[in-house]
């Protein structure tokens, strides 16, 4: 990636289809993401004189990068940089991901693909549109996020990229603002309102939740599960859940996981300890014992520390600021600009 040519990346989305085969491009990707360029010096023999001689290569950003991964243990300084999504492996989502297989073979299907098609670049004409402008968020300062850990550093800015992006992305919907340089130079921007942050909490609490998180979606699953059985077998049993031992085959038999995925998030549990493997030397099965109390049961992905809406609006009403989305001024204007840029 150093030695590519100067623009190559510039404006680019990258995408990784797997991250095994780009370990050794871990670095530069890390690079291009916090500084916006890649630049490195090598040492070449300069053809007039044949002398040695430093020659420089300047890759510039910003580049949006994707990439996928089966790893759950990917390295830290990456991943922080990431928004990190992980694939829905329930049994549910199976359904539905067969069912759409299925259809496809047919006459609706054949429709739903030609319609998709003209969906996306529907989507792809509107970006089109969007034109290089400010965002100004005023409830800045009244924001609150988690604190206790240093890798909030990284995910709070990510937090506040959200809240920009939806504000941007709104941009046709917001009145267009002026602000006065030093020198007299004027800067249009355009303001983040509540909804903006509305809506940019409910994605941080699915996306950035699941950043903070420990564990991957699967290995939560699955210790959701390894709650419910034990629960189970202590109601039947009369024993404290605590002190119920079961094996891998049980758990593999009561979530109908096969070995393989099961092995691999159940050593994730085991490193974070809440599982305590309890028998397994000298040949005998591997037992355990779940630590976990039921917390976040419910299976919601949540963000702590964000501020609440309503605790939100009531700061924003005595700070004198609106609490809700300030109409466009010329709404007019805004939507013939749309529909001329659409039809263009």
């Amino acid at each position: 990636m150093f030695y590519k040519k100067e623009t190559s990346l510039k404006y680019k989305a990258l995408a990784i289809e797997e991250e095994a085969g780009a370990e050794e491009a871990s670095y530069a990707i890390r690079n291009l993401i916090s500084s916006k360029k890649l630049t490195i010096e090598a040492t070449v023999k300069d053809p007039v004189t044949g002398k040695m001689t430093t020659m420089q290569n300047t890759v510039l950003g910003p580049c949006s990068i994707f990439k996928t991964t089966t790893n759950l243990e990917t390295d830290a300084e990456t991943r922080s940089r990431f928004f990190v999504l992980s694939v829905d492996e329930s049994l549910e989502q199976t359904r539905r991901i067969l069912d759409i297989q299925r259809m496809k073979y047919t006459i609706e299907g054949l429709l739903a693909v030609k319609e998709s098609e003209a969906i996306l670049e529907r989507h792809r004409n509107f970006q089109r549109l969007l034109k290089p402008i400010a965002v100004v968020n005023p409830y800045a300062s009244l924001l609150t996020y988690l604190d206790d850990r240093l890798l909030v550093r990284r995910e709070h800015p990510k937090y506040m990229n959200l809240i920009a992006a939806i504000t941007f992305l709104h941009q046709y919907q917001r009145p267009i603002k002026t602000a006065k340089k030093r020198g007299g130079e004027s800067i249009e921007y355009i303001e983040t309102t509540i909804e903006d942050i509305e809506r940019a909490g409910e994605i941080a609490h699915q996306v950035l939740g699941r950043s903070l998180d420990e564990l991957s979606d699967s290995s939560r699953d699955l210790l959701m599960g390894s709650h419910r059985m034990v629960s189970e077998q202590a109601k039947a049993s009369g024993k404290k859940r605590e002190k119920i031992e079961f094996s891998r085959r049980q758990l593999r038999e009561y979530l109908n996981w096969s070995d393989f995925r099961l092995r691999a998030h159940l050593n994730q549990l085991v490193e974070l300890e809440y599982l305590i493997p309890v028998a397994g030397k000298r040949g005998e099965p591997y037992r355990y014992r779940i630590f976990y109390n039921g917390e976040g049961l419910d299976g919601k992905k949540f963000l702590p520390g964000l501020i609440n809406l309503e605790e939100l609006k009531e700061r924003a009403k005595k700070a004198g600021m609106p609490g809700r989305a300030c109409p466009v001024e010329d709404p007019e204007r805004s939507r013939r600009e749309l529909v001329e840029g659409f039809d263009g």
